[in-house]
Parts: C-alpha cells; structure tokens; sequence
C-alpha cells in the first residue's frame, strides 16, 4: 500500500511538473480565444518575461527555448490573442497579469497606432539600429519579420499547371466558363479580423484600379469569407476547398511540412510584404526583460532562427529569406515591403473603414454573409 501511495505521489508530481512547462490550449484559457503557453526556467527562476502575440506558439517556442539558452533563470509566458485583442489589452492592461512586456502583432497598423498614441516605450539598441529605416519607427516599432501574402491551392483539386502565377491570371481562372472555382475559393473576412482588414487595404492600394474586377468575380464565383486564417486553411488542406487567396505564407508552409497537398503562389505582379512587429507597451512590468528579448528577436541569431523555424523573412538586410521561399521569391517580380510609420493610419480613419468594408460586402454579396460560421 506505501509503495502505491509513493508511486501515485511521484506520478502527480511529474503531472504538476510537465503542466508549468508547458500549458495546452484546452488546459488554459482565462479570456475567449486566448491561448497561453508558459515556458519554465531552466535554472531556479530570477526572472520573468509575459509575451503577446498574434503568431501560434509553436511559431514561436524554438526562440522562446533559444532565449531561455542565453537566459536560463527566466520564465516565459505566452498568450497567443487575435490582433484586435492585443491592441485592446495594451489600451486597457487591466490587473498585472495580464499586461504584456512584449507585443508581436501582424496587424502593423494597429501597432502604429499604438506608437502614434504614446502608449509604447522606446528602446534603442545596436541590433535595432542595424535594421532597414523602413523596418523601424521612432525607436518605439520594429519589424521582426515578414509575412510574404500568397496565394495557396489544393493540387489535388487545382490542376497546377492551371494554378495562377499573378492575379491576372487567377481573374481569367475566376472568369472561365467551366467555373472550376465556384464555390471553393476562399478569402480571408476584413471585417472580423484586424489582420484581414489590414492586408485588404494594403492589396487593394497597391492593385489600384484593379481591385474592384478582381473583387467582384470573387463574389460571382461565390468566395467563401473566413474569419480565420487556420480554419480557412484547414478547410483547403482537407479539399473542401480548391485555392485561398490572401494568406500568410508561413501558415501554408507549416501544414506543408505536416504533408498537407498544398502549394504556395507567390504572385508574380506583386508580391505584398506584411512585417510582423514588436512594441514594449508603456504599462510593461518587466521592460528589462522586454528590451532583452527584443534584442534576441533582432539579432542575427534571433532572425536566423524565425527565418528557419517560422518562415519569416528577416527584417535585417544582411540576411537571406528562409530556403522555402528562395526559388518563388526569385519568380515575384515586384516585393513590397509596407513600410513602419505615419501612413499606415490612413485606413484606420473610421470613415475610410465603413467605406471599405461596404465596398468589400457589397461586391462579395450572398457568399459575405457565410462567414459567421467560420
């Protein structure tokens, strides 16, 4: 009977153990959608770090457990949050534990604002300064990184000597007489995700007056809007779907490496670039332990490993884009890199918004309404 009370002892133990080093979506979620991953020390813990970000913990955890190498007392917890949940929690911190140290946010607009309102710290540093002009702002915002914004297709459901190179060619797709696409495109919803909006604005700038034909042979062929990034493409990895337009590339690349029968286009009139950013908020409890990271995150070494782990293209110039990317950049005939700073507060204007997203509903018409499943 002691030696089944010892055992059960030690097996409780190692349970209690394994759950500080790491804590599941199911096993932790304080606010709706919010996912929290804690990283113990390696060492008796000195220190403590509190990261929010957009991206999914497993993008992060090999820098997370690559700081905790150079620094094995401090323990890290991330909360992975939507884009508009991270602006708000910077807005309004709340009780201490939920302010972050760090936020990682792709909605680059959002983060400007936050700057522009003055509700981030400066932190100056060798590493920040080596950064590209465009990729920094006011020694307050720094890009990490960079989302190239793609287009992914199914090559089991889209024949891939059929599958777009640029968006002129996925118009002439959307406008065959066939219709192989009706009904199995899919788009990411900009009126329920920050970052969706963002990346509509920035895509709808930059193709100008070719927006409005693209948009709308969307909603003739009855795109369907999603809320989520993952769920849209969960959707096409499982063939329910035939091609996704407007999504993060290094998404597509993690369900590829997991063998999903994906392809990635990296569009050949213009590819858009979208930085992934880090601020250390005004209200941060641990700013030291912030402006460490943040050093980690933009060294070389930091960048290095992003760029191999997360698919991210480094903000550094001196460093080459992730080897998954290298032949398709080659075939993009026009990066575009949307620069930090004053401009990106253009879209944000409460008018400009409501117009957008009426243009936006009106042209995808019935499929607009589909999205609240999703």
């Amino acid at each position: 009977m002691k030696t089944l009370r010892w055992a059960a002892g030690i097996a409780l133990f190692l349970v209690a153990a394994l759950g500080t080093l790491y804590l599941s979506p199911a096993q932790a979620r304080p606010k709706q959608n919010e996912r929290i991953s804690v990283f113990a020390p390696r060492l008796p813990k000195q220190g403590q770090l509190v990261l929010h970000g957009s991206s999914n913990a497993g993008l992060m955890r090999a820098l997370i457990l690559d700081y905790q190498r150079l620094h094995p007392g401090v323990e890290v917890r991330y909360s992975h949050l939507d884009t508009q949940a991270l602006y708000d929690r910077v807005l309004r911190p709340g009780n201490a534990a939920e302010r972050a140290d760090l936020v990682l946010s792709a909605s680059t607009d959002l983060q400007a604002k936050l700057v522009n309102d003055g509700y981030a710290r400066a932190h100056r540093s060798p590493n920040g300064q080596a950064l590209p002009a465009a990729a920094r702002w006011r020694d307050e915002l720094f890009a990490y990184g960079y989302e190239p914004v793609t287009m992914v297709y199914h090559s089991g459901r889209l024949d891939p000597a059929q599958a777009p190179r640029d968006r002129d060619g996925l118009l002439r797709l959307l406008q065959r007489a066939d219709q192989p696409l009706r009904g199995r495109i899919a788009v990411q919803d900009p009126r329920d995700s920050a970052v969706a909006y963002f990346i509509a604005t920035q895509d709808a700038k930059l193709l100008g007056h070719s927006a409005a034909p693209l948009l709308a042979a969307f909603g003739t062929q009855r795109a369907q809007p999603y809320k989520r990034m993952d769920a849209l493409l969960d959707r096409l990895a499982e063939g329910e779907l035939s091609l996704a337009y407007g999504v993060f590339g290094s998404y597509a690349l993690q369900r590829i490496e997991r063998g999903a029968p994906l392809r990635v286009v990296l569009p050949r009139d213009h590819l858009l670039l979208v930085a992934r950013t880090a601020l250390i908020p005004r209200e941060a409890p641990h700013a030291d332990e912030a402006r460490r990271f943040l050093d980690h995150l933009l060294s070389p070494r930091g960048q290095a490993l992003l760029s191999r782990e997360a698919y991210l293209i480094p903000a550094r110039a001196d460093l080459p884009a992730p080897q998954a990317y290298r032949g398709l950049l080659g075939a993009a005939a026009n990066p575009r890199r949307v620069p930090l700073g004053l401009g990106l507060l253009v879209y944000l204007d409460e008018t400009k918004r409501r117009h957008f997203l009426r243009d936006w509903s009106a042209a995808l018409g019935a499929g607009a309404a589909q999205t609240t499943a999703r």
